[in-house]
């Protein structure tokens, strides 16, 4: 519900390493700045659209992106929800491959069977496949149909969106059953090494190992706590909130605007004792007050966060760094992120909320925001 005021602390979030079923810990200090998955927007778009078809009795498949080699516009993990009377939610390509697939997706919903599509039009041929494929590229598309009652792949995908850290699903190639491993491979001795190549990467992959499968990592929504209430908190918010992350703003409910309140998740009263914080959690500073701002980023720095903006001059968060130091108080320089956002010349608070999610999204996913053009290889390497 958007604009939700926290009244009370809380519940605790257990991290993997707290957690006491069988994980692998090295994911812990590697995966937070490794940011490479399929969309948890477009996720939970299709768990709700999920909902209503089955409410109205249709039958559904479900169409992923299991591998990619070269280049191509989605990459492995993009899912595509299609039911038997051609409607569709998500997305697998650019628009190419989505008509081809809606055929195929009819016909494995009639013989009640999965089936994997191989497009590959590396060799630069238009008509191959009929479909206008544009990227040079060859994409694997798993399509698998649902069962018309409670399906176990989608529950697991309902499980992963609450989970503040990463999760683990294997599909299988030939029965499109989905295992979550999130914290045990028993039963897939087989993979153990792909599985913890996937953890320790943080990236998805395809194995021909027994029959096929996919790996597949998918981290947490990013979580942004913005700390301030002027309206430049309005842009980002919108922004953040079309690609997909959370948003809680941290300030004063009384003294919020009712627009703020429509663009978030969830108002924070400015004396809550935030405990949650994790490695997906982000913080901006944005009060345009200087012993506000002070006194956030001492509150902050405990939880160790990959990411703290901070808006204005590098000369003033220069000095409350300073002041901080000089108070005893520990500061690790190398997360502050002041002035916040790239190097766009951006003077707008539309333009600043674009330079800071850039930023933001190019720190988790280990970039550093130059020029594709200037890039060596592969853009999604």
């Amino acid at each position: 519900m958007m604009g939700e005021v926290l009244m009370e602390k809380h519940r605790d979030i257990q991290p993997w390493k707290e957690h006491k079923l069988k994980l692998n810990l090295e994911l812990i200090p590697s995966i937070h700045y490794h940011y490479i998955s399929g969309s948890m927007k477009e996720i939970k778009s299709i768990i709700a659209k999920y909902e209503d078809y089955k409410s109205q009795g249709l039958k559904m498949a479900m169409a992923t992106v299991v591998n990619v080699e070269q280049s191509s516009y989605r990459r492995s993990g993009a899912r595509m929800l299609i039911t038997e009377d051609g409607n569709w939610i998500g997305g697998i390509s650019g628009g190419c491959l989505e008509g081809d697939t809606l055929k195929k997706a009819k016909h494995a919903i009639i013989h009640n069977k999965p089936v994997k599509v191989t497009y590959d039009t590396r060799d630069g041929d238009p008509s191959q496949f009929g479909v206008g494929l544009g990227c040079n590229g060859l994409i694997d598309v798993l399509i698998t149909p649902l069962s018309e009652r409670d399906n176990p792949s989608i529950n697991q995908l309902k499980e992963v969106i609450q989970r503040r850290y990463p999760s683990i699903l294997i599909t299988n190639l030939l029965t499109g059953a989905v295992t979550d491993c999130t914290f045990t491979n028993e039963g897939l001795d087989l993979l153990t090494d792909q599985i913890e190549n996937v953890k320790s990467l943080g990236r998805s992959i395809m194995t021909q190992i027994d029959g096929g499968h996919f790996i597949e990592f998918l981290p947490p929504t990013l979580s942004l706590y913005i700390f301030g209430k002027n309206y430049d908190v309005i842009p980002l918010s919108k922004l953040a909130k079309e690609v997909g992350w959370n948003v809680h703003v941290v300030a004063n409910p009384l003294k919020v605007s009712k627009s703020i309140f429509e663009v978030t998740d969830q108002v924070i009263p400015i004396e809550t004792n935030i405990e949650h914080l994790d490695n997906y959690s982000v913080a901006l500073l944005m009060s345009h007050d200087y012993k506000t701002d002070k006194h956030n980023l001492q509150k902050i720095q405990k939880h160790n966060l990959s990411y703290v903006g901070i808006l204005g001059p590098k000369k003033r968060s220069n000095q409350i760094v300073e002041e901080l130091r000089s108070e005893n108080h520990s500061i690790a320089p190398d997360n502050i992120y002041a002035p916040m956002g790239l190097d766009i010349g951006a003077n707008t608070p539309e333009e600043i909320a674009i330079s800071v999610i850039a930023e933001i999204r190019s720190i988790f996913s280990k970039r550093l925001g130059g020029y594709l053009r200037e890039r060596k290889g592969s853009i999604h390497d």
